[in-house]
């Protein structure tokens, strides 16, 4: 059955990834309390996309769940968009960031091997050839962790929470990989949203029962940890090393709580359908591709021409809803030119 709230959530949570990259372009300076406070509310969007992902792996993939034909779904819809769109930026990346995966300790002499073809490969598997690219390799790792979800879906009620608070616990002490080609440091860290969205659609009916006219506590409750977040000196995602200690991952707390709040408050909204929305939602993963792109277009023709925005808050809405809409537009277009090819392409 098609849920028009979580259809919602998914435009919802990409306005909330592409609000999140441009921050940095904007020369936002955050001086009063109340600008780290958004800024912790606006980033880590990713956790919104990983809970859909498992939500809606429950909800439309179980009951047809087929390991091969799942993967292969995924692949077509991921791997291929990731392969084509990724050339272009590795290829530039050579040009503008020539000795990033330089290794002194490298066996290899300088030549094709050493100098293109190890870099290439390490961009590709890491994603750090293109702002929020590292999501792909992580979430086709996921995918192939698919049959444990299975089993975890087959589980009682009360294993299912102590695996998931067992995860969560981990989670927050290990937070984000700060180092590059951790991505299955990325995997265990958001591996509980999943299950927690997975968990959210098997039990979506009491869910709504028990929180209905509770969803403001429930926002009240992440902007409370927002603020704690600051108050603690923490601004934006937390990211260490995997054995480091360095406290407790506050956002991840904060981010599922808004994940339960939007699931709760949509559904208030489940019969409303807006034509714009729908197409924000339906193209998500094709603006998650490209939005990066016109990002680094905009980031380097400010560069090139000194651009400094004296009124930042402005520039910020600005460039967050041009990359919105020029991403959504060109994902039209070539759905448009061509259409039977458009999905392998961009994704859409």
């Amino acid at each position: 059955m098609f849920l028009n709230s979580i259809n919602n959530f998914r435009a919802i949570a990409i306005l909330f990834i592409v609000a999140g990259h441009c921050f940095y372009i904007s020369n936002i300076q955050f001086g009063a309390i109340w600008g780290p406070i958004i800024y912790n509310l606006i980033n880590g969007g990713t956790v919104f996309f990983v809970f859909i992902s498992g939500f809606l792996f429950h909800h439309l993939f179980y009951r047809k769940y087929e390991f091969n034909s799942f993967l292969k779904s995924k692949f077509k819809r991921l791997f291929l968009p990731y392969t084509i769109l990724s050339i272009a930026p590795i290829i530039l990346c050579f040009k503008f960031k020539p000795n990033f995966w330089i290794d002194g300790s490298s066996t290899f002499t300088p030549g094709i091997l050493q100098d293109y073809a190890i870099p290439a490969l390490k961009y590709f598997l890491s994603g750090e050839h293109m702002v929020a690219y590292w999501y792909i390799p992580f979430a086709l790792l996921l995918f192939l962790f698919s049959p444990l979800h299975i089993a975890f879906i087959k589980l009682n009620l009360k294993i299912q929470i102590g695996v998931l608070s067992l995860l969560f616990v981990i989670s927050s002490l290990i937070h984000r990989p700060s180092e590059f080609l951790m991505v299955f440091h990325s995997l265990l860290y958001f591996t509980p949203v999943y299950l927690f969205g997975i968990l959210c659609s098997i039990h979506k009916e009491s869910i709504y029962l028990k929180l209905k006219g509770k969803d403001l506590i429930l926002l009240a409750s992440a902007l409370g940890f927002a603020a704690l977040e600051v108050y603690f000196g923490n601004k934006g995602n937390y990211v260490k090393e995997f054995f480091v200690f360095n406290g407790v991952d506050l956002m991840l707390i904060q981010k599922t709580l808004l994940c339960l709040f939007f699931m709760v408050w949509l559904h208030r909204y489940e019969h409303f359908s807006n034509k714009y929305v729908n197409i924000v939602a339906t193209t998500s993963f094709t603006i998650f591709f490209l939005h990066g792109y016109f990002l680094w277009i905009l980031n380097y023709t400010k560069s090139y021409f000194g651009i400094y925005f004296s009124y930042p808050w402005i520039a910020y809405l600005s460039i967050s809803l041009f990359l919105l809409l020029i991403s959504v537009w060109t994902s039209l277009i070539v759905k448009k030119l061509l259409p039977k090819y458009s999905r392998y392409i961009i994704g859409y």
